[in-house]
């Protein structure tokens, strides 16, 4: 994985219902987001993981950057394609969940990470722990993560 990453929404939604957009800094040179990522963040105002987001832009765990215009549609929301023409634009891996966009960014011969696989890296980091309360939590808080990507996170993860 590169040491620049750009984020798309789904992780940086899912870290923030952890509490930890601060892992980035110590996993990354740099995590990137884009203002269609920072909007996808913040347009449910019943949640408070866009405040979480912004609070990291302004903290400097995360940085804004405009991707290049017009953005490729490559059949893929507004964020998830922003995410990766940033990720093509400045030679950046992608941290992604959507399986549409994850697909998309290894044709274009992106390296891509999802929240998951942060979480090990994080655990093989000694930023975490444990990985499993992670994991719990996430799936208790409605974040979708399928039961074979549990299981084979936590064998990755030795737990």
């Amino acid at each position: 994985m590169n040491r620049l990453v750009v984020a798309d929404a789904g992780p940086l939604i899912a870290l923030a219902r952890l509490g930890s957009l601060a892992l980035l800094p110590g996993l990354f040179s740099q995590a990137l987001v884009t203002p269609q990522v920072l909007a996808e963040c913040e347009a449910r105002h019943d949640r408070d993981e866009g405040a979480a987001v912004r609070a990291a832009i302004s903290t400097g765990s995360l940085y804004l950057q405009t991707p290049p215009t017009p953005l490729p549609g490559w059949g893929v929301d507004a964020g998830v394609s922003s995410a990766i023409a940033l990720a093509l634009e400045t030679g950046a891996g992608v941290l992604m969940d959507d399986r549409a966009g994850r697909n998309v960014a290894r044709t274009l011969g992106l390296n891509v990470i999802g929240t998951a696989g942060l979480l090990v890296l994080a655990k093989r980091r000694c930023q975490i722990s444990t990985v499993r309360g992670h994991l719990e939590f996430l799936v208790d808080s409605g974040y979708f993560l399928g039961p074979e990507v549990v299981t084979e996170v936590l064998r990755l993860a030795g737990e």
